[in-house]
């Protein structure tokens, strides 16, 4: 297949300290934390994990609304999710400040290839209830809807949903066969640039951390994906792109290396959001979740 044209390849999470409102923003959590570093804290991590609900596109309204709506509780909170298809099931997760209607090109393809799928609005996204999110509720989430749904065949994570969807697999997800796309390994790296865009005080960033990693109940090493990754044994397709703005070549061949049974599929000129649209990609992962 032809591959779509190549958008324009810029970064789509930036964080530019010379913004007067990220500047406006840090001069209130630098002062906030000289008067009381534990509410300069808890100003930062609501910051940090504030999600947003981002404009949907006429094709993927259109795929959402062909959907087999339903809702699921995760993380205490109610989930908006979606079905399409009948057969094997395969579980979509998106990525941080997109949605369920995101996979519309390549849900298309694997339900005319006998497949169902299933999406859902991670919280704080889409329909879904809350306005924060993080990986591990990324992957708690994920747990949930593939229980309520009786189980899956396969899974396909992007971007943050990808390293989500390594999470739920190295905590025992029982699937036949998975897809990771333009996935991140060094999900701290996010937080000290938060920190440094921000110019955050030390003993504030020391304390927004410890307060993050006790709600979510896990550290930094228990969310190095890498190593996650390493613990995986069902057959695997990490796909990547070479000019990613947001998450590097790099991170891509360091999940493919680390995961013993996965296969890198490197492309190129399609950037970060753009790969879950290619028709040469979408095609590549309906062979694979096909397989066997």
């Amino acid at each position: 297949m032809a591959t779509s044209p190549a958008p324009h390849l810029v970064a789509t999470h930036t964080l530019d300290p010379h913004d007067p409102r990220v500047v406006a923003l840090g001069a209130a959590l630098r002062a906030v934390g000289r008067l009381s570093p534990g509410a300069g804290a808890r100003m930062a991590e609501a910051l940090f994990v504030k999600t947003a609900r981002v404009r949907v596109r006429p094709a993927e309204l259109e795929f959402l609304r062909r959907a087999e709506r339903f809702t699921v509780r995760a993380n205490s909170q109610t989930v908006a999710a979606y079905r399409w298809g009948s057969g094997p099931a395969v579980l979509c997760t998106h990525g941080w400040w997109s949605h369920a209607g995101r996979f519309a090109v390549l849900g298309d393809a694997l339900v005319a290839a006998g497949h169902s799928v299933i999406a859902f609005d991670a919280p704080g996204h889409g329909r879904s209830a809350g306005w924060r999110a993080s990986m591990p509720e990324f992957a708690r989430t994920l747990e949930a809807v593939a229980t309520h749904a009786g189980g899956v065949d396969a899974v396909v994570g992007h971007s943050l949903g990808g390293a989500a969807t390594i999470f739920a697999l190295s905590r025992g997800l029982p699937v036949r066969r998975a897809v990771v796309l333009a996935t991140p390994t060094d999900l701290r790296a996010w937080a000290d640039r938060f920190r440094d865009t921000f110019r955050l005080p030390t003993a504030v960033y020391a304390l927004m951390q410890e307060n993050m990693m006790r709600r979510l109940g896990v550290t930094w090493d228990d969310v190095a994906i890498p190593a996650l990754a390493a613990r995986v044994t069902v057959p695997g397709l990490v796909v990547h792109c070479d000019e990613d703005p947001d998450v590097a070549i790099a991170e891509g061949e360091a999940v493919a290396d680390a995961w013993p049974a996965a296969t890198l599929h490197r492309t190129t000129g399609l950037g970060h959001r753009a790969i879950l649209r290619d028709p040469g990609v979408v095609a590549r992962v309906v062979e694979f979740v096909s397989e066997g």
